[in-house]
């Protein structure tokens, strides 16, 4: 009985047409299945995750923030606006995504340091994003209106200070440190002052005690930073800004921070 139900059983065969399609199937459902995983992957993607505020990208690396304040007590001759702008402009070129860009300015009104300027981090430009993975359009769009113009706008602002009769640089630099201006997620921090150096305020005044109104101020922690001082040269203040001045600020910086130059710009 066994033998003959194993006779009468006929094994179902398919046609090649059949087949053919059952192939077209398998692979339309594989092909589905990989574009799937493909928007998944972009949608997840960790380039577009950001902070809609400051620009700054939690899932991607932090190679740098760059802190730059600059003193707005007096006003920058066209050739030290010049030579900021190009400074920054060289910043911005070689920094890369997801650097965080904090501006400050400094004068009488604060007695210290502003709120920031500016505070962002670089997004993409657009130039090293794939179509396939982005809208180039977008990330262009992002990077003019909400990255380059604001800083634009704020170094215009920063430059284009008047006389004031305070120049609270120690206070500044002690601002930094104390209200916590470091990114804690930047691998490393480089500090730009931008300055005639000619400290006035309540802490000191070189009018009055020329480089040893330096000498006395109290440390602060800025050892986070790399710091780098554009000295500002005024033809007003020729006979404060002396070397004696300059080895000053040198000593100090150097003793409360990385300090790595300080660079004399002619007025």
């Amino acid at each position: 009985m066994a033998v003959g139900r194993r006779r009468g059983h006929r094994r179902h065969r398919y046609s090649w047409e059949d087949k053919k399609g059952m192939a077209i199937i398998g692979v339309s459902v594989a092909i589905l299945a990989l574009l799937a995983l493909f928007a998944l992957k972009v949608a997840r993607a960790p380039e577009r995750n950001y902070d809609p505020v400051t620009l700054c990208n939690p899932d991607l690396p932090r190679v740098a923030q760059h802190i730059v304040v600059i003193d707005a007590s007096d006003t920058l001759s066209a050739h030290q606006t010049h030579f900021l702008k190009t400074h920054l402009a060289g910043l911005l070129e070689s920094a890369a995504v997801n650097d965080r860009f904090s501006i400050f300015v400094l004068d009488d009104h604060y007695n210290g340091l502003s709120e920031p300027v500016v505070d962002l981090c670089k997004p993409s430009s657009g130039k090293d994003v794939s179509t396939l993975t982005a809208n180039r359009q977008f990330v262009e769009a992002l990077y003019q209106q909400r990255f380059e113009q604001p800083l634009d706008l704020a170094i215009a602002r920063a430059v284009g200070g008047s006389e004031q009769p305070v120049s609270p640089i120690f206070e500044a630099l002690s601002d930094v440190a104390a209200l916590n201006h470091f990114d804690p997620a930047a691998e490393n921090v480089h500090l730009t002052i931008v300055s005639d150096m000619i400290q006035n305020s309540r802490a000191g005044s070189v009018f009055k005690l020329g480089s040893a109104a330096i000498d006395q101020l109290p440390p602060i922690d800025l050892r986070r930073a790399r710091t780098r001082v554009f000295w500002l040269d005024r033809e007003k203040y020729q006979r404060y800004q002396t070397s004696e001045l300059q080895a000053s600020w040198q000593d100090y910086l150097g003793s409360v921070s990385r300090l790595e130059t300080i660079q004399r710009v002619r007025n």
